[in-house]
């Protein structure tokens, strides 16, 4: 077995189906557990070996074209370790930048990349108000929810928009042009899902509320992937939770809070970010704000960060290592949850 280091998985599509077995290169991705036969006719199974899921096995072939049975590699399986497994178990990958026929169909398979470039150690924090963000959006689905009182910690805590490497238009990387192609809100749920854990997941959920319209998939295809982090998917999530919960629970945190329908000042805000993380930081944060039916809402805060991210990073160091930035906004409305 192996662990998977292509740079998408993609489903293989068929076509005049014959009789014959074909060779097949690259990896079986098992999608979940399932038995691996030594003969798929008898369906016998010495060793009761089983492919776990999201591990990569080595790809022998198919029973024939179109077949419903691959015939992969698994180590140290008795008697041979040339094994069938049912295709429905999981997905033919190959190791290459294009897309194989009827791909962009399965394009919402897993992305699995290659970490071989330098982690991003030139990062921009963005993170929104999601009340000032849902009211020019209210049809999404998590603006839904806010608005009908599902989401209440979205008025109380800045939710993740994203962490993108610098400089500008450093994205997509080793990401095939028919997966950008797809890269539009209509089809976030067809991109490549990350690879995370489900304890990321799950505060990830909490965080970022465009996790519901599958917000994450975007962000991972079109930032993630330059990010270059050792852990992957998992550790660009976890490092962007770990920094917007330092933010949350700071004086910027209290001064969103504490502010709700009422106006405060770009000023206020770096002032926020001074006491908090140390002088010099607010000098960092660029305030976005948007405008709704003659008000002016803060809708994002943009943070400038230097150096590399990890669970033991000082906010405030990071922020002092960028590159500071004009204020952008310099006064707005905290806005309620509900169309106003």
């Amino acid at each position: 077995m192996f662990r998977s280091l292509i740079i998408i998985a993609i489903s293989i599509t068929f076509t005049n189906p014959t009789f014959a077995f074909v060779k097949l290169d690259g990896y079986f991705i098992a999608e979940k557990a399932c038995e691996a036969y030594q003969s798929k006719n008898r369906q016998t199974n010495p060793g009761n070996i089983v492919v776990q899921p999201d591990m990569a096995y080595r790809m022998l072939g198919i029973n024939k074209e179109g077949g419903d049975y691959f015939q992969v590699h698994v180590d140290d399986a008795p008697v041979t370790d040339s094994r069938w497994v049912s295709s429905s178990c999981g997905i033919h990958v190959v190791e290459a930048d294009t897309l194989t026929s009827g791909a962009e169909d399965d394009a919402n398979g897993d992305v699995v990349i290659d970490q071989t470039g330098t982690e991003s150690t030139d990062n921009l924090l963005t993170l929104s108000w999601q009340p000032a963000f849902c009211e020019t959006r209210p049809g999404k689905k998590e603006c839904r929810d806010l608005n009908d009182g599902h989401l209440p910690h979205t008025t109380r805590q800045l939710s993740i928009h994203g962490l993108w490497p610098q400089p500008k238009g450093n994205d997509y990387c080793g990401v095939p042009t028919a997966i950008r192609n797809l890269d539009n809100p209509d089809n976030w749920h067809r991109l490549p899902a990350p690879q995370i854990d489900t304890e990321t997941a799950d505060a990830l959920e909490a965080a970022m509320p465009g996790f519901a319209s599958f917000l994450h998939h975007h962000e991972w295809i079109k930032h993630g992937t330059c990010y270059f982090g050792e852990g992957g998917a998992d550790e660009y999530y976890d490092d962007t939770l770990y920094l917007t919960a330092l933010i949350n629970d700071s004086a910027v945190g209290d001064l969103f809070f504490n502010n709700v329908g009422k106006e405060i000042t770009g000023a206020e805000i770096r002032a926020a970010f001074d006491a908090s993380f140390g002088s010099g930081s607010g000098e960092r944060v660029l305030i976005k704000c948007k405008s709704d039916s003659g008000r002016t809402l803060i809708n994002e805060i943009w943070i400038s960060l230097g150096g590399t991210i990890s669970p033991e990073s000082d906010l405030g160091d990071l922020m002092r290592a960028a590159e500071s930035t004009g204020m952008g906004c310099k006064r707005g409305l905290i806005d309620p949850a509900g169309l106003q």
